[in-house]
């Protein structure tokens, strides 16, 4: 059975993450797995929900100082 991924497998996803980066991983409720997975492209969106969680915080403490 031929890959579907063979073209873009190891190529760049353009989102600013270097290669020598070591991934961050956590486990989840089931629940929560379940709905991550689900996601058609759930690296990414990880990585999207975690930058704009990260924003919020950093300007909640900026208006904080």
């Amino acid at each position: 059975m031929a890959r579907n991924d063979i073209a873009t497998r190891f190529k760049s996803k353009g989102v600013g993450v270097k290669c020598d980066t070591k991934p961050i991983s956590v486990m989840l409720p089931e629940d929560l797995d379940t709905y991550v997975r689900n996601k058609p492209n759930r690296s990414e969106w990880l990585r999207q929900v975690i930058a704009e969680a990260v924003a919020k915080e950093q300007a909640e403490a900026s208006q904080e100082d």
